[in-house]
């Protein structure tokens, strides 16, 4: 609650769990699979999740949710 009430970010719950979900699959991946988890990796694939996901919103949100994950990268 307090990094929601300190960031003021519109799409903080959409970030969050996107987040969060790709540090799951890090997990699983090294326990199912043996992988290694590193940040470069889940970097990656929270970034083209999270523009994949961008697609389901309208053009005007579209562009505010890119413009918020741009300080992130």
């Amino acid at each position: 609650m307090q990094a929601k009430q300190q960031l003021r970010d519109p799409f903080f719950m959409e970030i969050f769990i996107i987040a969060s979900w790709h540090i799951w699959k890090q997990r699983n991946n090294f326990i199912f699979d043996r992988g290694r988890p590193s940040f470069i990796s889940w970097k990656t694939s929270f970034y083209e999740e999270a523009k994949l996901q961008a697609f389901i919103l309208s053009e005007e949100k579209r562009h505010a949710f890119l413009l918020c994950l741009d300080p992130l990268s």
